[in-house]
């Protein structure tokens, strides 16, 4: 399916209702729809939201991200994608007989009787035209730049962390079951859905979507989360903590929503992409019972994997579903006060008015307030 038709002169894309395979991850959260980060935002702060939306800071890729996105890849589409996508560019170390420096090359041009004068450009030009002429390392680098668009580099120290965590993971029970040559089997990895909920465009991606099937009647909707935690006492403790802390519920119950929308979507043909097999839409998408797994890796505790559970129909996902119908209120009530791209403004609030009683009693490094000055 080609999309650039719904892609408009900023990038913005709007995409047509329906289920998704394989669809590009770039063009996902490129869509205007809201997914799980901006429902859990609007829950919390949507004016923040908002401005956060309309006044872009430029891009906010951090390591973190960046090794999550690496964590994922491995996991979710296999050791060939990952290695083609976080591949290591080669180093000058890696080709010791190529040119990098300009001293290197005049050395070379002085062997050969031949002008070492000019900038960098001139000399490299002048040593080419010399037979047995080494490669230079810049045109190796260009090259396989070239050879990998999209490259994401990540160092040494990231690359056997993302190992240590598949090892771990495959050493556990319950993943191994489910994982084959380092990563999840049985299933659709980054399963995308666009649906509307009274107006409002929503979006989800499942991270390994797996149907059920004869020897399992449930189907399991597997998320992957990496941390670092201070909080709890022990691994399984730390991560509800997580979950509860970065409202991981409401992206579960945002995403289970869409699960059910979904349906009539399918049933009107609106499925785009290549399902794994023929049974996987309706083994996943119409089975009666779903448990969704968080998958969760801590990094700061030798990238132990915890694995939690929840039913879909749990009072805990019940409550996070009230949550998420009453963030989607929250955005029709300022888009249709301020409109979708202006400024929004939260109610306006009495002068709150203060006196010593309230204020803070520690030291704020005032002179006259140190008690030797009392």
């Amino acid at each position: 399916m080609q999309f650039e038709m719904y892609r408009d002169d900023d990038g913005v894309y709007t995409l047509p209702d329906g289920v998704y395979f394989g669809l590009d991850e770039e063009i996902y959260h490129a869509d205007s729809a809201l997914g799980s980060t901006s429902v859990k935002e609007l829950a919390k702060k949507p004016c923040k939201w908002q401005y956060d939306r309309i006044r872009k800071r430029g891009p906010k890729d951090t390591s973190f991200m960046i090794w999550g996105s690496a964590w994922h890849c491995r996991v979710l589409e296999g050791l060939e994608a990952y290695q083609e996508r976080f591949a290591e560019p080669p180093v000058p170390a890696d080709h010791p007989a190529a040119f990098t420096t300009s001293d290197s090359i005049k050395k070379f041009l002085h062997l050969h009787g031949k002008k070492q004068t000019g900038v960098k450009a001139d000399l490299i030009e002048r040593a080419k035209e010399i037979e047995g002429c080494p490669r230079f390392f810049d045109d190796i680098l260009a090259d396989w730049y070239a050879a990998h668009p999209g490259h994401v580099s990540i160092d040494a120290e990231i690359k056997q962390e993302i190992e240590d965590a598949i090892v771990n993971m495959e050493r556990d029970p319950v993943l191994s079951s489910i994982m084959q040559a380092g990563s999840l089997i049985d299933g659709a990895a980054e399963l995308s859905a666009f649906f509307t909920i009274e107006g409002v465009r929503c979006k989800l991606r499942f991270d390994y979507a797996i149907p059920a099937m004869k020897t399992r009647n449930k189907a399991i909707a597997v998320d992957l989360k990496s941390f670092t935690t201070f909080k709890g006492g022990n691994d399984e403790d730390a991560a509800i903590r997580k979950v509860y802390d970065e409202c991981y519920d409401l992206q579960a119950a945002h995403y289970l929503d869409g699960r059910k929308r979904a349906r009539d979507l399918i049933a009107m043909g609106k499925v785009f992409g290549d399902a794994p097999n023929k049974e996987f839409v309706d083994g996943f998408f119409n089975a009666k019972d779903i448990d969704w797994v968080w998958v969760m890796l801590r990094r700061d505790a030798g990238m132990v994997p915890v694995t939690l559970s929840v039913d879909s129909e749990d009072p805990m996902l019940v409550h996070a579903g009230d949550i998420v119908a009453d963030a989607l209120a929250t955005y029709r009530k300022y888009v249709s006060e301020f409109g979708p791209n202006g400024l929004w403004s939260p109610p306006p609030k009495l002068p709150l008015r203060i006196n010593r009683s309230v204020l803070p009693n520690y030291n704020r490094g005032v002179a006259y307030e140190q008690p030797e000055n009392r």
